[in-house]
């Protein structure tokens, strides 16, 4: 603890260290970026155009010295052409000049003195030159050029070029400037980095030693128990939170080691009894299924050991249809696993010799005979995966869900045979927030009915009594939410028993009738037992079918394995921990394959 408490201490000086100094580099890069800024902007938007101007402005007055020249000569007027075109140039650039060099004040006075000598020039040489010619003195103004006019026009462009070399000194020194603001950029940009780096590697050194031992020290340890050394212990080496999970490991470890301890003492005196119960939980193994057009998952969550009273099946028939069974013992163990057992394979031959769902399990109850005190539900059902049609039949079982996802309402479909029913059910379906309060009072108001509401997630518009057996909660789905499925409409209709449980003591001729429904591509039947809904919390609370439909209807894009999936997950977090009661459902959907 001495050493990481070091450690930690040396990290944070030098983490301090390392900032100031990063940030003392940063801001000799920002003054040098700065003043390189500043030397390019001078250089380029003031002394280089000042240059160019310097130059026309030395070619203006050779122009005109060249036409005041030529007059003498030639003695022909339209000669002075340039003289008079360029007296309105050199104005120009004169103030243009002391405008670039505003913030110079040597160069300022350069310009006034080329102008004093332009002027000059001028008034000594050149007007009085163009007067006498213009006069006809032609003697005159021949004089006036060899006395003072080279010397007066020498003096002036001594005055423009000492003008031109001021500033091309003011343009090295710019230059000077930047490349030197420059280095020192790239020099503080580079020593910052060097630091960087340094900080970098200094801290993944200390890291390595710091925290990297201690945890593949841990690592090796946990994995030498995961490996069955049960007897290696944690150790606590490390920083303080890493101490504090060697030792949250090692009291897990302990405990481990007391379990398996017990599980090995259990294990012996279940030895006799063992491989009978693994060959039953091997029988109630559901077959897998491919039907062509036809999607099947299913899923047991058992509450003890290995061995539910819950269980599924499924099985191709001889005329190409598809039988499922889904069936509730009451009891779990052995005793609950054996009657299971012989309720499938009873259910089975029942559906392989051509019985329709409800007189399937009125046979298999007339065959088992006297059950005391052991009863079963179960949901059987026959489907066609050519046309999607679902002939079913309910013994007591929870209401199987029928979730659809379209635009329009479609009831379910009569039988054809004799002695069949169409069963009351219940359409659930998403509605705006605002329709909850009134969809709920509906629900309420329907009772024995049937209708079921789902807190923010279904609702109704309509509560309608069908006659004896269920009642129809409708609504329009929204364009918006996770659920609304892109503005289609989401329904779950609640097809309800079609008889009571399997049992000899409510066995009656015709107890059991069979209702058919036919199933379109991307509708899902969603069939679970009472453990799945009945699972409690830390409160007492049921999970109960509301969140369960609330659960189906909250995504409309998921497929059926996932929402299979969701709604184990979402029982599984209202009630965790170990359930009391096994947990099985499983979907049947169309596909468009």
């Amino acid at each position: 603890m001495g050493e990481s408490a070091g450690l930690r201490s040396g990290i944070r000086v030098l983490v301090a260290v390392s900032t100031l100094a990063v940030a003392v580099m940063l801001a000799l890069a920002i003054v040098a970026a700065l003043r390189a800024s500043d030397a390019t902007a001078e250089r380029g938007e003031r002394l280089d155009p000042a240059a160019t101007t310097t130059a026309l402005l030395l070619a203006d007055f050779v122009d005109q010295e060249s036409a005041v020249r030529g007059y003498l000569i030639t003695e022909q007027p339209n000669v002075l052409g340039p003289y008079s075109e360029s007296d309105r140039t050199i104005s120009q650039q004169m103030n243009r000049l002391q405008q670039l060099l505003a913030d110079f004040p040597d160069l300022l006075r350069d310009t006034a003195a080329v102008g004093t000598a332009y002027q000059a020039w001028r008034s000594d040489v050149a007007e009085p030159e163009v007067a006498a010619m213009e006069a006809g003195d032609v003697r005159g103004a021949r004089e006036i050029e060899k006395s003072s006019g080279r010397v007066r026009f020498n003096e002036l462009r001594g005055r423009v070029a000492d003008l031109g070399m001021a500033i091309a000194a003011e343009q090295t020194a710019a230059s000077g400037r930047l490349e030197s603001a420059a280095v020192l950029l790239l020099s503080s940009l580079a020593s910052a980095a060097v630091v960087i780096l340094a900080v970098v590697f200094t801290v993944m050194n200390v890291l390595r030693r710091w925290l990297l031992r201690p945890i593949d020290a841990l690592r090796r340890a946990v994995n030498a128990v995961a490996a069955g050394r049960y007897d290696t212990r944690i150790p606590a080496v490390g920083p303080s939170e890493i101490v504090e999970l060697g030792g949250n490991i090692e009291a897990m470890r302990a405990q481990l080691v007391q379990l398996v301890r017990q599980n090995e003492r259990s294990w012996e005196a279940l030895a006799q009894e063992g491989p009978a119960v693994m060959a039953l939980r091997d029988a109630l193994t559901p077959s897998v299924l491919r039907a062509p057009g036809l999607l099947l998952r299913g899923r047991v969550d058992p509450a003890r050991g290995e061995l539910a009273g819950d269980w599924y099946d499924s099985f191709q028939l001889p005329d190409g249809r598809v039988g499922i069974v889904v069936g509730d013992v009451s009891g779990h163990g052995a005793v609950a696993g054996v009657f299971a057992l012989r309720l499938k394979q009873l259910l089975d031959a029942a559906l392989t010799r051509g019985a329709d769902p409800g007189q399937a399990v009125e046979w298999v109850v007339s065959s088992l005979g006297e059950t005391d005190e052991m009863f079963a539900t179960a949901v059987v059902a026959v489907v066609d995966p050519t046309n999607g049609e679902v002939r079913i039949a309910n013994a007591g079982h929870p209401d199987v869900l029928l979730l659809r996802r379209t635009a329009t309402q479609r009831a379910l479909g009569t039988g054809s045979h004799a002695g069949d029913h169409t069963g009351g059910h219940a359409v659930l379906t998403t509605v705006p927030p605002e329709r909850e309060a009134a969809a709920a009072t509906m629900a309420g108001a329907a009772g024995t009915a049937g209708a079921v509401s789902a807190a923010g997630a279904v609702g109704a518009a309509s509560t309608t009594a069908r006659a004896g057996a269920g009642a129809a909660v409708d609504a329009v789905q929204p364009a918006t939410g996770a659920g609304s499925g892109g503005g289609r409409r989401t329904e779950v209709t609640l097809l309800a028993s079609t008889g009571p449980m399997m049992s000899s003591l409510v066995a009656a001729d015709g107890a059991w009738r069979t209702d058919t429904l036919c199933l379109e591509p991307g509708d899902v039947l969603f069939v679970y037992t009472d453990g799945l809904v009945e699972a409690r919390d830390d409160d007492n609370q049921q999970f109960g079918v509301d969140s369960l439909v609330a659960e189906l209807l909250r995504d409309a894009h998921r497929g059926p394995t996932e929402l299979l999936d969701d709604a184990f997950e979402v029982v599984r977090r209202h009630a965790s921990g170990r359930p009391s009661d096994d947990r099985t459902a499983i979907v049947i959907a169309r596909t468009s394959r």
